[in-house]
């Protein structure tokens, strides 16, 4: 009695587990591009959430990652993780189909996600060689261009700010300590012997073996292709010899704080621009009139 008990009730489990199952699966006739310009309508809408999530589906199956890694970088800036933004234009520009259109724009952005995360000497170096490959970029527009050469001199600024503090560090190890516990300063019997002071030879990132194109993080080639992609012997954007890099100036401007969140607030509008300019380009004006069932 009690086995046919146990019988019957396993083989009522059996379909009803058998139909939560198919109701947990996701639906799977979405095609990639349609879950795209899915989470490109939410997207617009606001619910970057629910974009990144149908960005990540997409990128399972699609064809083109790149460009879902474009796509969901501009979620994650919008949440200010820049870190994260970052490593997906990384991902652009390490995708051997990237077109350069898409590559000249993933470079200014990535150099934007350094900018903002900013902090050390390095971050700036590399923010600098985005934008330098931004400006060599022969498929980069002159509105791209020149939003380029405004951030590569902010992050030269910046990165010469920064080469100060390091500088101050060197010289003075004992800056935190209160002024009444500091040791009573003596002469430094090199400079009451007319020593050299070496301390303020590097001027700029792009010079002696220091040229922020040699960041380990860049890619070494970017290669033309979208949904039809079509190979290009294009180098990379950075190694342009007859452009003369730029150079720091020994007296640099000086911005304030609020002057500098100003500068970034803009360059995040910027990015929404481009990122909207983008999703036009590729799949056209939106049709409201138009179902998409």
């Amino acid at each position: 009695m009690a086995t046919s008990r146990v019988t019957r009730f396993a083989c009522y489990l059996l379909p009803l587990s058998f139909c939560l199952f198919l109701a947990a699966a996701p639906p799977q006739t979405e095609s990639p591009d349609d879950l795209i310009r899915r989470a490109n309508d939410v997207f617009r809408s606001g619910d970057k959430d629910t974009a990144d999530k149908l960005y990540a589906t997409a990128e399972e199956r699609a064809p083109d990652p790149g460009l879902v890694a474009f796509n969901r970088a501009a979620v994650l800036f919008d949440r200010k993780q820049y870190r994260d933004a970052e490593q997906h234009y990384e991902r652009v520009l390490k995708d051997a189909e990237c077109p350069p259109e898409r590559a000249a724009r993933a470079w200014y952005n990535r150099g934007t996600c350094l900018l903002w995360r900013g902090g050390s000497i390095d971050v700036y170096r590399a923010a600098i060689a985005c934008f330098e490959h931004a400006l060599d970029s022969s498929a980069a527009d002159k509105p791209l261009k020149d939003r380029a050469a405004d951030n590569l001199e902010l992050a030269k600024l910046l990165w010469n700010e920064e080469r100060k503090k390091e500088e101050n560090k060197k010289k003075s190890p004992n800056t935190d300590v209160p002024p009444e516990e500091n040791p009573q300063a003596r002469p430094d019997p090199d400079k009451q012997a007319g020593g050299n002071d070496d301390a303020g030879n590097e001027t700029d990132p792009s010079r002696n073996g220091n040229n922020p194109k040699s960041v380990g993080t860049q890619p070494q080639q970017l290669l033309n292709g979208a949904n039809n992609p079509t190979p290009t012997e294009q180098t990379t954007a950075g190694n342009n010899a007859t452009v003369q890099p730029l150079e720091d100036k020994s007296e640099v401007q000086q911005l304030s704080e609020k002057d500098a969140r100003a500068n970034m607030s803009e360059i995040v509008k910027r990015i929404k621009r481009e990122q909207q300019s983008l999703l036009r380009t590729l799949y056209g004006p939106e049709r409201p009139s138009v179902r998409d069932w």
